[in-house]
């Protein structure tokens, strides 16, 4: 039955590119813990046009669930895997949201989720969401992440994505993440 399991998580995460999702990446936790989900793709599957540079690059909206109490605010991550490279860093979410809505601002303090606040791109002058644009398949992940802290200590307008990720991790009680592909 295990393997059944793991062939169908397998089957379903696979794209038929070069590049494919690990299948861990694409295993719900069936726990109840922390989830992450979007209405706009499923997990390992490809990430719309519309959140990405072959369309108008906007966030997808993304919900989530299972976050431990305790939980004062909360961050969301989106890197590409193939890469290591981070696309979007927001954080000071508050503890009461469940989730965030499509087309989040490129502001530092976006109006269209009160309290949040977010560092620029990789490009260093994107503020905000910044969305796949590889000139070949790679794989992305957002993460979630429940936070013991409200604001995120030690962050300010300055702060960069590499630092808001050592203080995310330094505060982090729980996280769930959700993959996608992405293919020119």
């Amino acid at each position: 039955m295990k393997r059944l399991l793991l062939g169908l998580v397998i089957a379903g995460c696979g794209n038929n590119d070069a590049v494919a999702p690990d299948a861990r990446q694409c295993i719900v936790d069936p726990s109840g813990a922390a989830s992450l989900t979007s209405t706009s793709f499923a997990s390992c599957a490809a990430i719309p046009a519309a959140q990405t540079c072959a369309g108008p690059n906007t966030s997808p909206p993304l919900r989530w669930s299972g976050l431990p109490s305790g939980t004062q605010s909360i961050a969301v991550v989106l890197t590409d895997q193939s890469i290591d490279l981070v696309h979007w860093v927001i954080y000071d979410i508050p503890a009461t949201a469940t989730g965030l809505p499509a087309g989040v601002e490129n502001t530092y303090a976006p109006a269209n989720v009160p309290g949040a606040h977010q560092t620029t791109s990789y490009d260093a002058q994107t503020r905000g969401y910044k969305g796949p644009c590889p000139p070949e398949t790679h794989i992305y992940q957002f993460a979630v992440h429940a936070l013991s802290t409200a604001p995120l200590t030690g962050s300010t307008e300055q702060t960069t994505a590499a630092n808001a990720i050592a203080l995310i991790q330094a505060q982090q009680l729980a996280s769930a993440t959700l993959t996608g592909t992405y293919t020119p």
